[in-house]
């Protein structure tokens, strides 16, 4: 038995319209995403194969690093330097072994580096990639606390003599 004509019509007429608005809805999803993304990584910094996800950071934020592409050629040191010029912290990397990975730290006090309080973190720090012919990279921790968290516990003052 045939349907009549006018319930294929409606039912035509809501297919049509389903199609429609999951069309609408992928195409708002895809240009927010696309905003999002950019936004993302418009604070990038990169020096070769290797990126900071920002330029800045908070007190008691992570710092991340994302090496990609190492070439076999590329083998050397990662070195951390803070705000004083002190060598915070190293890594080696060798492109014949890895040639990517992600590395990450935080910058805290430490009594062997005299960053005695939340102070001596705050300010320009340099990563060197030693062994390559890859520019420097800067960040800079500013002088505001990620709010909530353990940000200011993670960053007691080192106590005297420091």
């Amino acid at each position: 038995m045939k349907k009549p004509r006018s319930v294929r019509k409606r039912k035509a007429s809501a297919i049509i319209a389903v199609i429609i608005v999951t069309a609408i809805s992928a195409g708002i999803a895809y240009f927010f995403n696309q905003h999002r993304t950019e936004d993302n990584t418009a604070s990038w910094i990169t020096s070769g194969p290797f990126s900071l996800t920002n330029s800045t950071y908070r007190l008691g934020e992570n710092v991340f690093m994302v090496v990609t592409g190492l070439k076999p050629t590329d083998v050397g040191d990662i070195l951390i330097y803070d705000p004083h010029g002190g060598l915070f912290s190293h890594v080696p990397f060798n492109g014949t072994m890895k040639s990517e990975f992600n590395y990450f730290f935080k910058p805290i006090t430490l009594k062997s580096e005299k960053l005695c309080s939340a102070k001596d973190i705050v300010g320009n720090w340099t990563i060197v990639f030693q062994g390559t012919s890859y520019k420097a990279l800067h960040f800079r921790v500013l002088d505001q606390w990620i709010p909530g968290g353990q940000a200011e516990q993670d960053l007691q003052p080192v106590p005297p003599p420091c």
